[in-house]
């Protein structure tokens, strides 16, 4: 008799060939595919492993183009079931072929009996074989041989939760994208996918719940008073910090008043000591939730990474089933032959030890899915043989964390001691409050808790303390901290959005879309994201709140305990899902604006040359727009919004960040190298504000009235004018750069020139041109009015410096 059985990676159908085989196992192929083949109880076995799930479901070929299909038909139409992966499909034909029975072994989940059901659907197409199913929990001897040799029904049900989620997430996800990505194509030149999706969506509205909440958030100042008191009269000594009962205040006329009530006090007195003894308890066994979260906290591993590793721990056996739902051991778990094994291995031998003095009983949580039994270690093993076996990096840590998670569950709890003092200074009261660790417990094994004592000196009740300091300190309140990976787990496990084994994989996928990402153990929402989720809530907010998803995995959910009918669900779930396309057609126009709007926004930000500003008509943004008949500053909102500004018609154009216009221009721009344009104003020059906008860089008095002197270059020529236009006018050098510097002549206040003749950079002279002046009448006597040479006397001029200097 051949029986073939089918597990679900190639990995585990080795272990169980391994197992059942006894060491003595051969490797064939079939279609290219490895396949274990062994003996067991005079039977001869094929063991083969597939790929996870090898079929998948997807619409007709003529509903997948985007544009020629309406998104809300894809609601009418039923999926097709396709095979994906064509060599394994036929390597379980060519099995099933030599069959007499068939046993699925894929996990023991909903995903596992879904994938067991794709090569049971395959195999029946070519047999009519008794087919029956292996559920075990850990890849251990013990579990595997129990479970080949009480073989079960396959579960329909389960296989067909899996089903109709596959089903109602595709028709949910690809309605959704296609619309919302095609409505903001018809308003924006984007080729980016706005993907929405059942579980995804709902996942990053929680992330961007709480960065709303952040940017909305306004700190308010308040006043914390502080003494530092001094025991040293105590048995032990020491100073310790006490706050004013009245902790965080927001009137800073009250804490002000308070503080001056307690000015100049020396001392306090402890009024009352309150000394307490409490205990923690244990954490619960590990559920796959609560160890993607201890993961992400205590390791800072990704869900996804912690949940791959812990999956190759089992693989390799080392631990047990990582997907699991239960917090809680069955009565019949055999705690002591682990334990024993672990006081075997150095790293944990004191904790087991500790753990087999007295008689084993775990702290449970109160979960029972009848799934798994909670995830823990199958045997004890050292951080080197798990590394050489799991080649991931971090999954010794990932072992050790459940192995030490495993061994605290068995141990006593931890003891503390909290000693509260209430303490008077001037009749005002003080608190402050500590604690110490009197037994370890459990925490001796777990060193993720970070239980650091809190220590207060030894005093009485009545005792008199002295004051070494009194402290009004100002703060601020603090906004709400970002989501970590292990409270985002938390939410999205409370409100139902995904399962088990599918979180994980949403939160990546949020990170592959470039809606968010991890920053250390902290996630932020990216740009794209913010838009999306704003859109979204601001329209069909219904999209984002988990409370539909939360519906669909009831239903989902009925189907696996057989309380509704696999097509019942299909029905109620695609009106769930109508329900909200019809949302979401109702608020196309203000969807689509408010995305195509955000995404036109943020291209023009990132284009520094072309950014102009805020449109004041609508908030979004301002930049310059190119035409073939010309160019003007237009609004990313158009057509929405039609406020546009003209601009000259020629010359380069530069914007000037620092300038702003006094007339409430939107932004002033550089034209060439002639003149300035206020966006919505017009050209500088011919603003009445000009001179108070670009105030003149002055030379000096005017000799004729009260104004000042200033140069005015022309295309030609060059001379100092002045600011009141009183019509005095002073030569300067025609030819060479010109520039002030800042140095004034001794003799006359005026500012003095530099000159650098052109081509030739060497020659410089710093000069007054002032020809009232001394200094001024020797500059142009030397330069060439005195029949003398320009350059001859510029030279002069510049070795006369030279030698003054020295």
């Amino acid at each position: 008799m051949t029986i073939v059985a089918f597990a679900e990676k190639n990995k585990a159908a080795a272990q169980i060939a391994s197992i059942l085989g006894e060491g003595e196992v051969e490797k064939i192929t079939v279609e290219g595919l490895p396949v274990y083949e062994f003996k067991w109880k005079g039977e001869e076995w094929l063991v083969m492993g597939l790929s996870g799930h090898i079929m998948n479901y997807d619409f007709p070929e003529q509903y997948n183009k985007w544009s020629d299909v309406n998104p809300g038909v894809l609601f009418e139409i039923d999926p097709q079931k396709l095979v994906t992966r064509a060599d394994y499909a036929a390597a379980i034909k060519t099995l099933a072929k030599r069959a007499n029975k068939i046993v699925l072994a894929c996990d023991y989940d909903r995903e596992g009996e879904n994938i067991g059901f794709e090569a049971k659907t395959l195999a029946e197409e070519v047999t009519d074989v008794p087919i029956a199913r292996a559920r075990f929990s850990a890849l251990s001897p013990r579990e595997v041989k129990k479970a080949f040799e009480s073989l079960v029904e396959p579960d329909y049900n389960m296989a067909m939760a899996a089903e109709a989620r596959q089903i109602l997430d595709l028709k949910m996800g690809a309605a959704f994208t296609r619309f919302v990505t095609l409505s903001v194509r018809e308003k924006t030149r984007t080729k980016d996918i706005l993907s929405i999706g059942p579980c995804q969506t709902p996942t990053c509205g929680f992330v961007y719940e709480r960065e709303k909440a952040i940017r909305a958030f306004q700190a308010k100042d308040f006043w914390k008073i502080t003494a530092i008191f001094s025991a040293e009269g105590g048995k032990e000594g020491g100073d310790f910090e006490g706050t004013h009962r009245a902790g965080n205040i927001h009137d800073k006329e009250k804490a002000a008043e308070i503080f001056k009530r307690l000015k100049g006090a020396k001392e306090g007195v402890v009024a009352k000591k309150t000394v307490k003894e409490t205990k923690t308890s244990p954490p619960s066994p590990l559920n796959t939730t609560e160890f993607l979260k201890r993961s992400s906290k205590y390791l800072g591993i990704s869900p996804e990474l912690a949940l791959e590793v812990a999956e190759q721990l089992y693989l390799a056996g080392f631990t047990s089933y990582p997907r699991t739902e239960t917090n809680k051991y069955a009565d019949d778990f055999d705690f002591k032959s682990l334990v024993l094994d672990f006081a075997r291995q150095k790293e944990y031998k004191p904790f087991a030890e500790s753990i087999l003095i007295a008689p084993i009983a775990p702290k449970n949580g109160e979960k029972d899915a009848h799934d798994h039994p909670p995830i823990h270690p199958i045997r004890a093993a050292s951080r080197e043989e798990v590394s050489s076996a799991v080649n991931i990096p971090q999954a010794s840590e990932v072992y050790d964390l459940i192995a030490r998670h495993f061994l605290a569950n068995l141990m006593p709890a931890a003891v503390f001691e909290k000693t509260h003092l209430h303490l008077l200074v001037q009749e005002e009261p003080f608190d402050s409050s500590g604690t110490v660790l009197k037994e370890m417990g459990w925490l001796e094994a777990y060193p993720f808790e970070n239980k650091k004592d809190k220590l207060l000196p030894f005093v009485e009740e009545g005792q008199k303390v002295g004051i070494k300091k009194l402290s009004n300190t100002k703060s601020k309140t603090s906004p709400p901290k970002k989501l970590t990976e292990a409270e985002l787990l938390t939410l999205m496990d409370k409100n139902g959005i995904g399962t088990k084994a599918t979180a994980p994989t949403h939160i990546e996928t949020n990170k592959k879309r470039g809606y968010f990402e991890t920053k250390g153990k902290t996630i932020s929402i990216l740009d794209t994201g913010f838009t999306l989720m704003e859109g979204l809530s601001l329209t069909v907010p219904i999209l984002i709140k988990p409370d539909i998803r939360a519906k669909i995995e009831a239903l989902i959910q009925e189907v696996e305990d057989g309380k509704k009918e696999f097509e019942a669900a299909l029905e109620e779930g695609t009106a769930l899902i109508r329900e909200m396309y019809a949302q979401l057609e109702a608020n196309k126009k203000e969807l689509t604006s408010s995305i195509a709007g955000a995404i036109k926004d943020e291209a023009a930000l990132e284009d520094k040359k072309n950014y102009i500003g805020t449109c004041k008509a609508c908030g979004h943004v301002l930049r310059i727009v190119q035409t073939e008949s010309g160019r003007f500053v237009g609004c990313t909102g158009y057509p929405d919004c039609r406020n546009s500004y003209p601009l000259p018609k020629a010359g380069a154009l530069t914007v000037l960040r620092s300038k702003e216009c006094k007339k409430e221009g939107i932004a002033v721009l550089k034209v060439g190298n002639k003149y300035n344009w206020a966006v919505g104003i017009g050209p500088c020059f011919t603003c009445d504000l000009e001179k108070e906008c670009y105030p003149p860089e002055t030379v000096g008095p005017c000799p004729e009235c009260d104004g000042s002197m200033f140069l005015i270059t022309y295309k030609d020529t060059r001379f100092l004018g002045c600011t009141k236009r009183c019509g005095y006018t002073h030569s300067v050098p025609k030819t060479g750069k010109l520039t002030l510097v800042d140095r004034t002549c001794e003799s006359c206040g005026w500012k003095l020139f530099r000159l650098k003749e052109e081509g030739d950079q060497s020659t410089e002279m710093i000069f007054c041109v002032n020809r009232r002046c001394k200094e001024g009448r020797e500059y142009w006597k030397k330069s060439g009015k005195g029949n003398e040479k320009l350059e001859s006397g510029r030279k002069k001029l510049l070795q006369a410096q030279k030698q003054a200097q020295r």
